[in-house]
């Protein structure tokens, strides 16, 4: 009986031993080495990646793993792209106007890529945009990648400050929306499964325990 009893206290020392001491679990200070290593070139991470270390990790460990809180895709808005009128023809990569549809419920289902496209406000490994800040537009250089013309070449950023997360438009031609709200020049505080919107993407905003729950609750 003693022997199990102190296998069992080992186990647990050595369990937060380890959560103290990995790389990835240094604090809201510094990106999740583990999570910036699993990012894609537009800065998503695997769905099934995610999945399994929520099926591996009690939630407390699962949240001290992801750390940040993440976006997932959500919802397409309906609607017409269409290019300036006027646009030079060397002007053609610049962004275009999106013009959603006027009927009610112009959101579609999320598709099954949209379904898939997870992006955690963790920077990869060499970042070219500044700490503190999360950069979302369509080219490089951004921390999350949207190659979309509707997308603006820098759209959006998430300033992180004493953790907490604030939204703000980055000049936008489309506009980024909070709850169906488009945002004026100030800058708006995020909260658990808020959705944003990037002219026709819609993602929802997810803290670690809520995204632990939704990978828990999926079966496909």
């Amino acid at each position: 009986m003693l022997g199990r009893t102190f296998a069992r206290f080992k186990k647990k020392k050595t369990d937060e031993t380890v959560l103290a001491t990995s790389p990835e679990l240094k604090g809201p200070g510094e990106p999740a080495g583990r999570l910036a290593k699993m990012l894609s070139a537009s800065g998503r991470v695997s769905l099934a990646s995610l999945r399994k270390m929520a099926q591996d990790n009690e939630v407390a460990v699962f949240e001290k793993l992801i750390q940040r809180p993440v976006l997932v895709g959500s919802a397409i808005k309906t609607g017409i792209i269409s290019t300036q009128s006027g646009m030079a023809s060397d002007e053609l990569n610049s962004t275009q106007i999106f013009e959603p549809t006027k009927s009610m419920g112009a959101s579609l289902s999320a598709s099954e890529s949209l379904k898939h496209a997870v992006y955690p406000l963790v920077k990869g490994e060499y970042p070219a945009t500044p700490r503190g800040s999360f950069y979302i537009g369509r080219i490089n250089g951004n921390d999350m990648i949207m190659p979309d013309y509707a997308i603006s070449k820098r759209h959006a950023i998430i300033d992180i400050e004493d953790g907490k997360y604030y939204l703000r438009d980055a000049g936008s031609t489309n506009g980024t929306k909070i709850n169906g709200s488009r945002l004026a020049k100030k800058r708006v505080i995020l909260k658990d499964k808020d959705v944003l919107g990037f002219a026709r993407y819609e993602f929802t905003f997810l803290y670690p325990k809520s995204l632990y729950k939704m990978l828990r609750e999926v079966k496909s």
